[in-house]
């Protein structure tokens, strides 16, 4: 939670008009730490991800009034806000195809879906760094977290019934403590072979994966140092951060979680997760998830096919990501696996 607010914040403001304001960060302003909302009342929440819905407003509209809060301010707001109880959480382990079930459930009506939002995100990132076990820090940030959350599925056009939330990769070390904060959620982890999850993530870095950036967070992952993380190859950093992913989803997996493969996504998967959600789609809806599961999940455009591409992705792996997949990400991988196909067994979820 480094980043400073650009525009010029105000520090004080009343919570009852925080109402359909959501927050858009988490921020440091004037050396307090807290976080800038956004007015976003009649706003539809139509893009990938909820931070490019949050540029298309700031260049839609410069001058659009940003506030900063202190994150008390999330306490206060849960007891007089109008939001939805989360429908359904989405998790994975990166690249693979967790966009297109969360643009599946945005295709139903009068569904809120909230995508990697940097306040949820930031938030959880710090159970990694500074979240001792069961001290006040960790009370806190839960506190936060669960506020966060509550805030972002605030009802802002008065129509809205379901309401999900898809976490950021990283925030899957954090499975855990997240279930404890909401035990009924029922919860999705998607994955795919790491060799291809490598290549996507190598070809692309993202920010998790930019130890200047991430250190402290990537060594909590994956149960290093940060000297370490900041001299470790890229290729054994995402193999290592990628198999802890997967040992989380192994380890806290049970009967309110469901266990995706990427390389199951079809059409009536997707709908199979979103009645796993406990969500009946209407005839409307299904064609609408249909038309969202044929276009590439990232196009905020919705102009660009979906095209399988996982043996192209295994044609280009180079020898030191298989290398590193191996040791490793693959066992983990074929744990999860074969957890996958218990709980399917036992929900009658499709297991191939």
């Amino acid at each position: 939670m480094s980043a400073e607010v650009s525009s010029n914040p105000i520090a004080v403001v009343e919570v009852d008009n925080l109402k359909g304001w959501l927050p858009v960060d988490a921020v440091v302003a004037n050396d307090r730490p807290g976080l800038c909302w956004m007015d976003m009342q009649g706003v539809k929440l139509s893009e990938p991800f909820f931070q490019q819905t949050v540029e298309r407003l700031r260049a839609e509209l410069p001058a659009r009034p940003e506030i900063f809060t202190e994150f008390d301010a999330l306490v206060q707001l849960e007891k007089i806000s109008d939001s939805l109880r989360p429908s359904g959480f989405i998790f994975h382990s990166s690249r693979c195809g967790s966009t297109l079930v969360a643009n599946a459930c945005r295709a139903l009506s009068n569904s809120i879906v909230i995508s990697e939002a940097y306040a949820i995100d930031k938030l959880v990132g710090r159970f990694t760094t500074d979240g001792d076990d069961g001290g006040v820090k960790e009370l806190l940030y839960s506190i936060f977290v669960r506020g966060a959350v509550n805030a972002l599925g605030q009802r802002t056009t008065g129509k809205e019934s379901h309401f999900f939330v898809k976490f950021s990769s990283c925030s899957v070390a954090q499975l855990a403590r997240i279930q404890r904060i909401w035990p009924d959620v029922p919860w999705l982890f998607l994955y795919r072979d790491p060799t291809e999850t490598m290549v996507s993530n190598l070809s692309s870095i993202p920010e998790w994966l930019e130890p200047d950036n991430e250190a402290r967070v990537l060594a909590g992952i994956i149960g290093s140092s940060e000297v370490e993380v900041n001299s470790m190859g890229r290729e054994e950093l995402c193999a290592r951060a990628v198999a802890s992913f997967y040992s989380n989803a192994y380890q806290f997996a049970n009967g309110n979680s469901m266990l995706l493969n990427y390389n199951q996504l079809s059409l009536s998967v997707l709908l199979s997760v979103i009645r796993f959600f406990k969500v009946t789609p209407s005839i409307g809806e299904i064609d609408a998830v249909t038309r969202a599961s044929q276009v590439y999940s990232k196009d905020t455009r919705s102009e660009r096919a979906f095209i399988a591409d996982s043996d192209t992705k295994q044609l280009v792996a180079s020898a030191l990501v298989r290398e590193m997949a191996e040791r490793w990400a693959t066992g983990p991988y074929q744990l999860l696996e074969q957890k996958r196909t218990e709980i399917a067994s036992v929900h009658n979820f499709e297991a191939c």
